[in-house]
């Protein structure tokens, strides 16, 4: 029965592939300006992805230098291009400016700049497969410009996806940002791990003397919702603020920090450190979770707008997904609490594995370490 522990705690976290990262998605940043049968495209691609794609880094320091990537530059431009074609392969895309690094918060990612000319007056084709047969969890995040003064389409890409269709006259951002928030709510582990740790103990009520199992399902459920909506209030917040650069905390800070959110809820499962203050250190909580979804907004230098769409569009996304967890997770709980070993195994037993993943997992983002395969 022991192996309920492991069942309850990675059921959910298997719904990503392994390659996928714990927290930071992989994302790639694609800005496309169309005048006429001009096409302009800058492409910024992380070198941590393109590290893992083409072995760059040789000496194997753990640190890639500008002589180890621009020794492989035309191998790496050969591998992006095969991997993104427009019109179906007949607007080819040519060098317009060398190769760059830009350093962001999130890492060092290399710039390319491409022109093209090709017919795209109704319909612009796009074909984005970067990094499928490595990481099927990465991102292609599309911003389209057709002329002065319009609002940018944004669209995300699935490399596994295949070819989709764009509008040239660059529509407002459309629902493949809503999925694009499911997405990053189901690869990110660690938000589902500290979901799970908050539901453990819902089903039960706890006592002087120990936990007991609660009557109705609404004993669990209307406490359950309160905590929850205080995390997506919280997480909803800083989205928007780091997304709109009002506030910018590095993920080398965020991470790490996420992981000990999670050491604490699960801790709390063991013995009372929060002393039942769940709803306010949910808040708390989720005021750090939040920085963990902004990344990808903040790159696309929305106007206003499209912006508040976006970022509307984006978290609702993040919150269907999170419901999904939330939903999922309790009603498998509601179902087994009245087991005679619900609090020695799956309180206990999987709180404790909680704490020793999530303390594994602060390990490998502060000393920048890899040991497990979800991280």
């Amino acid at each position: 029965m022991g192996a309920c522990v492991m069942v309850l705690l990675f059921a959910l976290l298997a719904t990503g592939p392994r390659a996928a990262h714990a927290h930071k998605a992989s994302d790639a940043y694609l800005q496309m300006r169309i005048a006429g049968d001009a096409v302009d495209l800058r492409w910024d691609i992380a070198l941590r992805d393109l590290d893992v794609a083409l072995d760059l880094d040789r000496n194997g320091d753990r640190r890639l230098s500008w002589g180890e990537v621009n020794g492989r530059m035309d191998e790496i431009r050969a591998y992006a291009l095969a991997r993104l074609r427009l019109q179906h392969g007949r607007c080819v895309l040519a060098q317009a400016a060398p190769p760059a690094v830009d350093d962001r918060v999130d890492g060092a990612y290399l710039v390319f700049r491409f022109q093209a000319r090709c017919d795209v007056a109704t319909l612009l084709s796009i074909d984005y497969q970067l990094f499928r047969e490595i990481d099927p969890t990465h991102r292609g995040l599309l911003r389209v410009t057709a002329h002065a003064g319009s609002d940018p389409l944004v669209r995300s890409l699935d490399p596994s996806g295949g070819p989709v269709a764009i509008a040239a006259d660059a529509a407002p951002p459309n629902a493949s940002l809503f999925r694009d928030g499911v997405h990053h709510i189901l690869i990110g582990y660690d938000h589902i791990l500290f979901l799970i740790c908050l539901l453990l103990p819902a089903v039960l009520r706890r006592r002087p003397g120990g936990w007991e199992p609660v009557v109705t399902w609404r004993e669990a459920v209307l406490p359950m919702l309160g905590i929850v909506t205080m995390f997506t209030i919280a997480h909803s917040i800083t989205l928007a603020l780091a997304a709109l650069n009002i506030v910018n905390i590095s993920p080398r800070v965020i991470e790490p920090a996420i992981a000990i959110t999670i050491v604490l809820a699960a801790a709390d499962n063991i013995y009372p450190l929060l002393r039942g203050r769940r709803k306010l250190f949910s808040f708390l909580f989720g005021l750090i979770h939040g920085f963990g979804f902004a990344g990808a907004l903040a790159e696309m230098e929305l106007p206003t707008r499209g912006f508040v769409v976006a970022l509307l569009q984006f978290n609702l996304g993040v919150e269907a997904g999170q419901l999904v967890v939330v939903f999922a997770a309790l009603g498998a709980l509601l179902a087994m609490r009245h087991w005679r070993r619900y609090e020695p195994v799956l309180l206990h037993g999987g709180s404790t594995a909680a704490v020793l993943i999530a303390g594994i997992w602060f390990m490998e983002r502060v000393f920048d370490l890899k040991v497990l395969p979800f991280s």
